[in-house]
């Protein structure tokens, strides 16, 4: 006798029957999903008496595992209200307690009978070929069955339907597969587009906010040297550092206005926020532009040195030194010329 038969209580199929279905997925192109399992529904009644009943097995096709089973059996039923197996498993369900009160005694003795039918092996030929012949046979095994133990004659309907996994997941039969490992990836790519995303809205509002960037924030990528490169985490506001334009919209348009001046990518560090886990770089592109880079872990980035207020104080010494000695020097080419002038000419 199979001990991996789940027992479900017809009531709860009748109410996930009552609920609205959420609405179809649609089917993946190019792809033809076969039924995975097999539902076989009877009703029963007895040549003379009040009794009658019916049932539902439902099975996997290649394991030939019970996945569910119910059974329904009243003592009296109405008569004339017998239900027809060739309605889907769902409905055939549902409408099994209209046969009248649950006999739990006969539907206990009955339950058992019906477990000790089919054999692990016969259900996989089942599913493989359910053939109006093969129904009918299994249709004179259970009324044998069920004979022996009423001692009393039977006549039953017996008839089969295919069942995707699907609706058993949605009926909680059964629970969902776990995700494949390329599900796995494309559910992390897309939570990682909406952090993404988020995020980008988060810093334009924040932004807003300070009134320290008026206009539009871009993503931007970090360009890596790793040789001669400085490690992210020493870097400083006022670093200038080379970036990559990435995205569509403003960023393209930053990205083109750069190539066709010929303006290489070069940005001072003006803020830098550490969440713990990642690193903002905020870089000024221009007044009314800002570029973020995202650092998740410690990198050699390429720099082109300091936009430092004392390097451009050092710089702007030298400029003058340069002018000091330039002066000097054509004020000494002068007075050589008017030495020359003043010995030979005169």
């Amino acid at each position: 006798m199979p001990d991996e038969i789940k027992f479900t209580d017809v009531n709860d199929i009748a109410a996930e029957t009552n609920r609205k279905d959420p609405e179809p997925e649609a089917p993946e192109p190019n792809r033809h999903v076969q039924p995975e399992f097999l539902a076989i529904k009877s009703t029963f009644t007895p040549s003379r008496g009040d009794m009658g009943g019916g049932f539902c097995v439902i099975f996997e096709g290649k394991s030939g595992k019970t996945v569910f089973q119910v059974l329904w059996l009243a003592k009296p039923y109405a008569t004339g209200v017998m239900i027809e197996p060739s309605k889907d498993w769902r409905s055939f369900v549902k409408r099994l307690p209209q046969l009248g009160p649950l006999d739990k005694d006969w539907g206990e003795k009955f339950q058992e009978n019906l477990k000790s039918i089919l054999t692990i092996p016969e259900k996989k030929k089942l599913f493989e070929n359910y053939t109006k012949v093969k129904l009918r046979q299994l249709e004179s095994i259970v009324r044998r069955s069920f004979e022996s133990t009423s001692q009393c004659v039977f006549s039953s309907v017996i008839d089969a339907e295919p069942v995707a996994r699907k609706e058993l997941e949605r009926a909680k039969v059964i629970k969902p597969l776990p995700p494949s490992p390329e599900e796995l990836a494309r559910k992390q790519r897309e939570q990682e587009e909406r952090e993404k995303a988020e995020q980008e809205e988060k810093e334009r509002e924040e932004a807003k906010k300070e009134g320290n960037f008026e206009g539009t924030l871009i993503m931007c990528s970090p360009v890596l040297d790793p040789v001669k490169g400085k490690p992210s985490s020493s870097l400083t506001p006022g670093d200038i550092i080379e970036i990559g334009i990435d995205g569509e919209g403003t960023s393209a348009l930053v990205k083109k206005y750069l190539e066709e001046n010929q303006i290489e990518p070069v940005f001072p560090i003006n803020e830098i926020r550490d969440t713990g886990g990642k690193k903002f770089l905020y870089v000024k592109i221009s007044d009314e532009i800002r570029g973020v880079v995202t650092i998740t872990k410690d990198i050699k980035i390429k720099t082109k040195g300091s936009d430092s207020p004392n390097e451009a104080q050092n710089a702007n010494m030298s400029f003058f030194g340069d002018i000091f000695f330039f002066g000097v020097l054509g004020m000494a080419l002068i007075l050589l010329l008017l030495v020359i002038r003043y010995f030979f000419i005169s």
